[in-house]
């Protein structure tokens, strides 16, 4: 139970209290210049609250200026993104436009230093479901190209036959590569002047084989040795260079050997050819 002495107390102590703060706010009130410390006071908290609400209202306004800022900026930056991304395609075109240009000029280089005459031709097609078995190039009859040329190329510095012309039109050509199963080519060894001939290894394989070659002419063949034409036939000029050799085989009861050979030219990346007159120029 709720002792009523001590309630009675506290009532007295809190009617005391309240007592006294208005005493004390009357002697404010009735000394000399009590109304202005209060009113000071009062404006003091007020103009408190006022500088807290303009601070906030600029705070507001700085954000959203901020923001828009900030969108702005994210669009010039997708800008020179795009304008980089442009730019960067002008440079790749330029490059390829120099490449081009050199890989022109190289040929054309080429083409004054051959000892024969030439058509110096683009290959502008291949047929990707035979392994490249036929080659097109962009120069046909118009061109002074028949059938039965022969076909060469020039890679890393190097001259290597390609192949010779199958069928001609009046804006294009077919060239048969070496490495068809129906291409014959005579051929000798350089170094040692042992003469075969070179028979394609046929659609999907890139080796060419030289068969007939003495079996006496064993100790002196070398892995790497070159492999040129001998010109024994009226299709190939002399002394053009067609592969060196990988692989030295002789079969029992035989008295020839059989020597695999890797081609000079890399037809993955045959670009630019020359297409042979008959006759030495």
């Amino acid at each position: 139970m709720n002792d009523p002495s001590r309630f009675s107390k506290n009532k007295a102590a809190i009617t005391l209290a309240v007592l006294l703060t208005i005493s004390l706010f009357g002697v404010a009130l009735s000394s000399p210049g009590s109304v202005g410390g209060p009113v000071r006071l009062l404006g003091s908290v007020i103009g408190s609250v006022q500088r807290g609400v303009s601070g906030l209202g600029s705070f507001v306004g700085g954000t959203v200026n901020s923001v828009r800022e900030l969108g702005q900026l994210r669009e010039e930056h997708e800008d020179l993104l795009e304008r980089l991304r442009e730019y960067e395609a002008i440079e790749r075109d330029i490059q390829d436009l120099e490449r081009e240009i050199q890989a022109l000029r190289e040929t054309l280089g080429f083409s004054e230093e051959l000892a024969y005459e030439n058509v110096p031709a683009r290959v502008i097609a291949r047929d990707p479901g035979n392994f490249f078995s036929t080659i097109t190039l962009n120069r046909g009859s118009r061109d002074g190209i028949r059938s039965g040329m022969p076909v060469i190329a020039v890679q890393d510095g190097r001259q290597g036959l390609v192949g010779r012309v199958k069928d001609v039109t009046s804006r294009t050509a077919t060239v048969k590569p070496i490495f068809d199963s129906s291409s014959y080519v005579a051929a000798r060894l350089r170094e040692s002047r042992f003469d075969g001939l070179i028979q394609g290894g046929g659609i999907g394989n890139n080796t060419i084989v030289m068969r007939y070659v003495p079996d006496s002419a064993r100790d002196e063949i070398g892995y790497g040795n070159m492999i040129v034409t001998s010109g024994m036939s009226s299709v190939y000029p002399p002394e053009i260079q067609v592969g060196t050799v990988e692989a030295v085989q002789s079969r029992p009861y035989e008295t020839s050997l059989e020597i695999e050979i890797a081609p000079l030219i890399d037809f993955s990346r045959l670009e630019y050819v020359f297409v042979l007159a008959s006759e030495q120029g």
